[in-house]
């Protein structure tokens, strides 16, 4: 039988291989952005941990909302916040303006 030193030195490097399995297997990696550039969704997500997607809001206010930060094309921010309702990111509701129901996203 080996002693108790060769015991603890075998413990200590199973455990040691184990931590390193663990933590190259456990950790979800979050989207790295490449210097300041940021995707329409990652802006997007940004409004709505701000608390903007609290309220009902339409493609058209959270286009208005991001032009100051991200310029681009209302139709470009249609589809994204289609696709995050896809992702689970956002959910869909409607919303009346002027006896019209539209399409409008909250969180």
């Amino acid at each position: 039988m080996k002693n108790l030193n060769e015991i603890n030195k075998i413990l200590r490097d199973h455990e040691r291989r184990i931590s390193v399995l663990e933590d190259s297997t456990g950790k979800t990696k979050k989207p790295q952005v490449k210097g300041k550039k940021q995707s329409l969704s990652v802006h997007i997500i940004e409004l709505r941990d701000s608390g903007f997607f609290s309220q009902q809001k339409t493609a058209e206010e959270t286009h208005a909302k991001l032009s100051t930060k991200y310029p681009c094309k209302l139709n470009r921010v249609e589809v994204a916040l289609v696709r995050l309702s896809r992702k689970r990111e956002l959910r869909k509701a409607s919303k009346v303006i002027h006896e019209k129901e539209y399409q409008a996203y909250v969180w």
